[in-house]
């Protein structure tokens, strides 16, 4: 279950979004599975919040939300909340929050980046140009598309933290939703060829096209303990 808040790895050198797509708060709503079990363990979330501007920037605001059931919590307990703001015109990060509550551990922090300039939690550091935030794109990776077999390599930071990754497009697949089973595409991080999770993890996102718009309706979290699935229960808008 540690390993949920890698879900959303990924990034992506781009122009600006597409008009519209963010300006309305839409919320995607995930159970939480042990694959081989097919055992809910927890619940989480994908929010698209009202705009706002931060530092005289026009910004768009994300939120992310993990949290297991009592079940899961037996397991691994995780009470996670993650506040992103995105520049509005080229969709870098600007702002980042980060409460993380996972079994008796506890960690908070503030990241604020203003051209090349990050500071978490009063600590300053560089930064590259064309940053995103790994837990946001999950969401605007779908303004984009990377060729079926093909990759990117892109720039993220996170808490303080920035590294480059790959995004590779895995083909097509049919996925399963509460809106009926739809064709779609999968994508997953990688570095230097490799798994980005620890413990020779690997990761896939499925997205399929509901209502007109690209949607992450599968996330599959695989380590060598066994599968991991948040499977898309509902759109909220």
């Amino acid at each position: 279950m540690k390993y949920l808040l890698f879900i959303l790895l990924f990034s992506l050198s781009l122009g600006s979004a597409k008009e519209g797509r963010f300006e309305s708060k839409i919320k995607y709503e995930y159970n939480v599975f042990l694959e081989v079990l097919n055992l809910k363990l927890g619940e989480a979330s994908l929010s698209i919040k009202d705009p706002d501007k931060i530092y005289g920037i026009d910004v768009y605001h994300l939120n992310f939300n993990v949290r297991t059931t009592k079940l899961g919590d037996r397991i691994y307990k995780i009470r996670n909340i993650i506040d992103v703001w995105i520049n509005k015109s080229n969709l870098n990060v600007v702002k980042q929050n980060k409460n993380i509550s996972e079994l008796r551990k506890k960690k908070n922090s503030e990241t604020v980046i203003i051209n090349q300039k990050g500071i978490t939690n009063e600590k300053e550091f560089i930064v590259k140009e064309n940053v995103f935030d790994p837990y946001s794109l999950i969401l605007i990776l779908s303004e984009f598309e990377i060729p079926n077999k093909s990759s990117k390599k892109f720039n993220i930071v996170d808490a303080g933290k920035s590294r480059e990754i790959e995004i590779k497009n895995l083909g097509s697949e049919i996925v399963k939703t509460p809106y009926g089973n739809k064709k779609g595409y999968k994508l997953s991080p990688v570095k230097n060829g490799q798994p980005v999770l620890k413990n020779k993890g690997d990761m896939e996102v499925s997205y399929v096209s509901i209502d007109e718009i690209l949607v992450p309706a599968k996330i599959l979290i695989k380590l060598s303990s066994g599968v991991i699935e948040l499977r898309l229960k509902k759109i909220s808008r």
